[in-house]
């Protein structure tokens, strides 16, 4: 009995010790799967997924030093403001593989005409609307959404907007990607109190470092936009009754 308990044991270590990397290659395959669904060949497929995961290591100040209060001219405007003008130091970073990248593949995919332009703009700014009306600013940790909100809103608001199916997936990224960036986190930021809120008075002596994209691949900009492209092409074949690879479109 027991000489049948120990290979069973080694099994179960085994699969315990293999999940992460099952979990990794799940995760990084979906991620290829969507920029593939996109117009983007495999190669270039896989060369954003790993120049995402390296650049969530990398943050890029967006301002030299900390910042206390608002600038001069918004203190003005904010001067019937019930609302604190100044705050804990802050250091304002963006990420490079939450947002840059994010923001990049969509410029790309509008310049190489993916998706058109107003269509993918407007559906940019629905999104933002509606991700700037649900996300929440928590203190010291940063400007919360639920996980659903921008993926779900992305995909529909694409799939309504697009003319043709053959764009839907590449307009529920931009949409995705971009509203999310300008909604919950720009718009965010540049509303008054909004700073004040997410750095109260601490006696915390380093700086609250706040980033745009900071939690990498797993921000939700960077993670909506795929969702976003997933869910589109989902809806797209369910209505056009075709499959998604034959929808799909190559880059040379």
């Amino acid at each position: 009995m027991l000489e049948l308990m120990i290979p069973f044991f080694l099994l179960l270590v085994i699969l315990l010790l293999a999940l992460p990397l099952i979990f990794i290659y799940l995760f990084i395959r979906i991620t290829e799967e969507a920029f593939e669904q996109i117009g983007f060949g495999h190669w270039h497929a896989s060369l954003m997924v790993f120049g995402s995961i390296i650049g969530s290591m990398i943050d890029i100040p967006l301002h030299s030093g900390v910042i206390t209060t608002y600038p001069a001219f918004m203190v003005d405007l904010m001067g019937t403001m019930d609302v604190p003008v100044s705050f804990h130091p802050v250091r304002l970073l963006v990420n490079v593989g939450g947002c840059i990248v994010p923001v990049l593949v969509s410029i790309d995919l509008l310049r190489r005409h993916r998706a058109p332009v107003s269509t993918a703009l407007l559906g940019a700014v629905v999104v933002a609307i509606l991700t700037y009306t649900m996300a929440e600013p928590v203190p010291n940790v940063g400007i919360t959404l639920p996980v659903y909100i921008p993926p779900v809103s992305a995909a529909l608001v694409a799939v309504v907007l697009c003319r043709g199916y053959r764009t839907a997936p590449a307009i529920a990224y931009i949409s995705g990607s971009i509203g999310t960036l300008l909604g919950a986190d720009v718009m965010n930021l540049l509303t008054p109190g909004v700073l004040p809120a997410l750095a109260p008075p601490s006696a915390y002596p380093r700086p609250l470092a706040l980033s745009i994209g900071g939690a990498g691949i797993f921000d939700g900009i960077f993670l909506t936009g795929v969702m976003a492209v997933l869910l589109a092409s989902l809806v797209v074949c369910l209505l056009g009754g075709g499959s998604c690879r034959s929808r799909r479109i190559s880059v040379s």
